[in-house]
């Protein structure tokens, strides 16, 4: 399963906020982008209750699709016909004031059962306050003319602002609103902001106040210079798109704890191309260094972000978007009559940073028609209360070709219920959301199906739906599906449970999660050098789980702080204001109090080198950071750094690093998806350490698959005589139980080409690949004499054509059991696959009964009163392989233990397996054990991040095997588990 990226979860915010600001949507049925006149009617109230006449009620949506007001009546009644898409009608603003100004409200059409309430409204207006905001320049010299908006309580905006020549504004605002950001700007000026509240990862910050809009003394804002943008748009001829309206996303100010986001502001900050398909944001503020997300919006083409870097970039940008593309089919009901109004979504994917997505809702005749993005691979589905059908998946979707046929037979949904509970005592959970995801072909399934990937991704491409419930008082939910492949997932997703729809009236799943309780960390911050307090340092707390929530807290003014966070193993950067001083620390999970000494930062200079002219590299960004490391110690994610950008010439300097830290360095990310890292640093407390000169690596290659001469190249060059690779197949054959096939040969003869083709590419040998262990052996030149001393081993004979084509099969015993030479399986100099094959299926393994095999251990674990493990293996697996190998070399675990292996190739193993894994994810070898009556007692899935430890090569996968074996032991103690985990680190270390 692939989790939501974050990229992802705010592309989809950005699209729910399309929605709501009734922006022209291409997914949207015909029907329902037809503009049609709508009444809108209601009363105006005043804020002592009574109708508020000559009040003006406007209403609006965004990009200016609709703007239009009137004045209420004696009565404050109102009735307003306007023309609209019914699409939009969730998205238009309502606004009204009273006839003097001083009472406002600003609310949205309400939605009752699915339908936009457009009459009998009421809207209750409120007292007022005023506002003022003071503009300067870089000098603070006062601005005339500049720009201002103020973000109030969604969706209430006051825009349309602009400064004196005193450089004020003043703004009435209603008492009931509280002021959450301000913006100020102005062409080649820059811009400035506020927001009032706190960043989303210190809303857990027990001492730190939201801060809030100065009403009595106003605000001050600085536009400080600006880096004009400008933005070419065209389609994927090269021809330009005039008529296109974007605008910029988030900008981050370094002074500021929160990101603006611009989305607020469409109308205020969206530009329009001209015909040459060029448009420019010349307000852009010379302090922004993180990349730009620039959103286009045209009924006809992809909607899909650019991506400038601003610390880089040179002022140009060019953005290239697909039109849409139209999926089109047919919905009927059983009896084949059409059905109406009926909801079809399709969901994409694809190498581009956005999925596309669209519904439709059909017409009388049941047709419907999704507009989407190419290049894509889909899942369309039926999305009803009530209906249901198999979903249409499997297909790519091409520029400038129509999907059509994608048609739909209803049936009555799958009713899928159950009950969300606690792990812990079996409470049913109330109120929390209950996830669904349904999952399309994905794309390595369709045989001949490549996407465009000019960013050589290496992603794994799928479409996918997502469906949520809310559990009732009683902790049940409910879904209606259709039929298709589905996992569900408790409220933090920490586990997904794989299903399967096909035509069940009704499924029963039931879900169950552990819920994490919050507890308070307490400490002080102190500086190391005099003990005193440092107030307002920045407190950042990192989950090892990277699932976990990520909390920030500012110190008080005796340098205390309180946040509340997870019980979880937590990497901790703390630093002063002026970043002078910082710490990083390693929080427990049970740990409540925190006391942090902050040594003096460090840092580091030196003069990048391009990896090509070995010339200083300007104009070049750096990233920096400290690799925190996964609770399982299998990945790591790199925080509590930054970028800088190299000058001209080529010299760059980091500040604020934590002494003693390991600094991890990239220069971003290659075309082929590649980070190219330099050579990390660390520093002492307080040092400056100059690197020099730092040469650039050369870009990481694409990896290219060998081709099969350079395959067959590589096998009869394996390193090793042929009798040293002899003794090592044979230890391997005995552990998995594989015969060994010995090829005696030169690469070069067209029969022992054709025979490796047929190991590398045929499909029809995938089937018994697995069953042969192959070992090619040169017989030619100098390397003749070692090929006839396996040979003789062998009790064979490579002479004469022999040396040439010679094939002998071994059993798991080592024991010969065919010699096949030329004649038997060649018609010349062709290989003959049928011949082959007829031979080696002669000679394929046993497949045994897995069931058979998992009840004789269960039985003898209740003579024996022992324990079983359960190994999921196969063939061609080198950690599986690793795993027996150690087993078998030490056999202490035997004391308490009955091994058993459940190979794929094993009739019934898959589905044994399956059964007990019960949805938990990861690769093999991954194994459980059971008690005498079957019963599962742990499994290799690590308790806190669910990961599967496979071969335990890591310490942290060491430390659950011997939890693993601590938790199920009878006779062993702890301190043979200890010894024999031990081994296991050190065979890990001779490897």
């Amino acid at each position: 399963m692939r989790p939501c990226s974050p990229l992802r979860r705010v592309a989809t915010i950005y699209w729910n906020f399309l929605i709501l600001a009734g922006l022209s949507l291409a997914s949207i049925s015909a029907e329902q982008n037809k503009p049609a006149t709508v009444i809108v009617s209601g009363k105006v109230l005043s804020v002592a209750g009574v109708p508020a006449a000559n009040a003006t009620v406007r209403l609006s949506l965004a990009y200016g699709k609709l703007n239009e007001h009137i004045t209420t009546k004696d009565d404050g009644t109102f009735e307003l016909a306007i023309k609209v898409q019914r699409a939009a009608l969730p998205g238009i603003a309502v606004r009204a004031s009273s006839s003097d100004g001083e009472q406002l409200a600003v609310t949205r059409l309400k939605t009752e059962n699915d339908v936009v309430k457009t009459n009998d409204l009421v809207i209750q207006l409120s007292e007022t306050k005023v506002g003022s905001i003071r503009v300067v320049d870089a000098e603070d010299k006062p601005l005339d003319g500049a720009s201002v908006a103020v973000q109030l309580n969604f969706p209430n905006n006051v825009t349309g602002l602009l400064t004196d020549e005193s450089g004020s504004v003043t703004f009435r605002y209603p008492k009931s609103d509280r002021i959450q950001a301000i913006v100020a700007w102005k062409d080649n000026e820059g811009l400035d902001y506020r927001v009032y509240a706190l960043p989303r990862h210190q809303r857990s910050d027990m001492l730190t106040q939201s801060p809030e809009f100065p009403s009595e003394t106003g605000e001050t804002l600085r536009l400080d210079g600006a880096k004009p943008l400008r933005v070419r748009m065209t389609d994927t001829d090269g021809n330009p798109i005039p008529s296109i309206r974007s605008y910029v996303w988030l900008l981050k100010k370094d002074s500021e704890a929160n990101q603006l986001n611009l989305s607020f502001f469409v109308d205020a900050f969206s530009e329009t191309t001209d015909e040459k398909g060029e448009l420019e944001f010349a307000w852009l503020p010379a302090w922004q260094m993180d990349p730009l997300q620039i959103w286009p919006s045209a009924d006809e083409f992809v909607r899909s972000r650019g991506i400038y870097d601003t610390a880089t970039g040179d002022g140009s940008f060019e953005m290239q978007l697909d039109r849409l593309v139209p999926i089109r089919g047919t919905v009927t009901a059983a009896d084949g009559s059409p059905a109406s109004e009926i909801t079809v979504s399709a969901r994409g994917d694809g190498y581009s940073m956005d999925d596309s997505s669209g519904t439709a809702t059909t017409d009388e005749q049941g047709n419907y028609e999704i507009h989407v993005a190419p290049e894509q691979i889909y899942l369309v589905t039926v999305r009803d209360s009530r209906w249901a059908a198999a979903p249409q998946t499997g297909f790519a979707v091409r520029a400038n070709e129509p999907v059509t046929g994608k048609d739909f037979v209803l049936r009555e949904a799958t009713r899928v219920f159950g009950t969300l509970t606690d792990e812990s005592d079996g409470e049913p959970i109330p109120n929390q959301r209950v996830i669904v995801y349904q999952y399309g072909s994905d794309l390595n399934s369709m045989e001949g199906v490549e996407l465009k990937n000019p960013e050589q991704s290496r992603k794994w491409v799928c479409p996918m739906a997502f469906y949520h419930a809310i559990s009732d008082e009683n902790g049940n939910f409910e879904f209606t599906l259709g039929d298709g492949h589905y996992d569900i997932r408790p409220p933090k997703q920490e586990k997904a449970d794989k299903f399967e729809i096909a035509g069940q009236s009704e499924l029963e799943m039931n879900v169950t999660t552990v819920l994490r309780k919050e507890v308070e960390l307490t400490g002080k911050v102190t500086a190391a050098t005099d003990g005193e307090p440092v107030a307002s340092a920045t407190i950042e707390g990192v989950p090892q789980d990277f699932r976990g929530r990520d909390w920030q807290a500012s110190s008080a003014a005796d340098g205390t702080f309180r946040v509340m966070r997870y019980k979880e193993p937590t990497y901790v950067h703390v630093e002063n204001p002026a970043k002078t001083l910082a710490a990083v620390v390693i929080v427990d999970p049970e740990q409540t109090s925190l006391d942090v000494r902050l040594e003096p930062t460090g840092s580091v200079t030196g003069r990048l080198l391009a990896d090509d002219t070995e010339q200083p590299w300007p104009n070049q960004k750096i990233d920096y950071g400290i690799n925190v490391p996964a609770a399982t110690g299998q990945t790591w994610s790199t925080r509590f750094g930054g970028s800088v950008v190299t000058d001209s010439e080529g010299q760059f300097t980091i500040d604020g690093l934590v002494g003693g830290f390991e600094y991890s360095v990239n220069l971003g990310v290659t075309k082929e998806g590649y980070y190219r890292s330099l050579p990390k640093w660390k520093v002492a407390s307080g040092e400056s350490l100059s690197l020099g000169d730092v040469q650039a690596p050369p870009p990481p290659k694409r990896y290219v698959p060998p081709t099969l001469e350079e395959r067959i190249a590589g096998a009869f060059a394996v390193k090793g005589t042929p009798m040293e690779r002899y003794e090592r197949a044979l230890n391997s054959i005995k552990l998995v139980n594989q015969h060994l096939l010995v090829v005696f040969g030169q690469s070069e003869d067209p029969r022992i080409h054709q025979l490796m083709q047929i190991r590398y590419e045929d499909k029809d040998f995938r089937e018994m690949r697995g069953e042969f262990l192959f070992m090619a052996i040169p017989t030619g030149g100098e390397k003749q004499n070692a090929a006839i001393e396996l040979a003789e081993k062998l009790d064979e004979s490579i002479a004469a054509k022999r040396g040439d084509f010679l094939l002998v099969i071994l059993d798991h015993d080592g024991q010969k059991v065919a010699t096949i030479d030329s004649d038997a399986v060649c018609d010349g100099d062709e290989l003959s696959k049928e011949k082959l094959f007829k031979i080696l299926r002669q000679h394929q393994t046993e497949s045994l009964d897995a069931q058979e095999l998992l009840d004789e251990a269960l039985a003898k674990a209740k003579a024996e009163n022992k324990r079983i493990i359960v190994q999921e293996t196969a063939t061609w697996c080198g950690p599986c392989h690793r795993l027996s190998g150690f087993l078998k070399e030490n056999r202490e675990w035997e004391e308490d233990y009955i091994l058993v292996k459940m190979d794929h190739r094993w009739k019934g193993a898959r589905e044994i397996m399956k059964e007990l894994r019960d949805g938990a994810e990861g690769g093999i070898p991954w194994f459980a054990i059971l008690d005498a009556s079957g019963k599962k007692l742990v499994t290799s899935n690590h308790a806190e991040s669910g990961s599967n430890i496979g071969f335990p090569s890591s310490e942290t996968g060491q430390s659950h095997f011997a939890a693993m074996l601590n938790q199920t032991r009878q006779r062993l103690s702890e301190d043979d588990v200890a010894k024999f985990v031990n081994k296991l680190a050190s065979s890990n270390e001779d490897k």
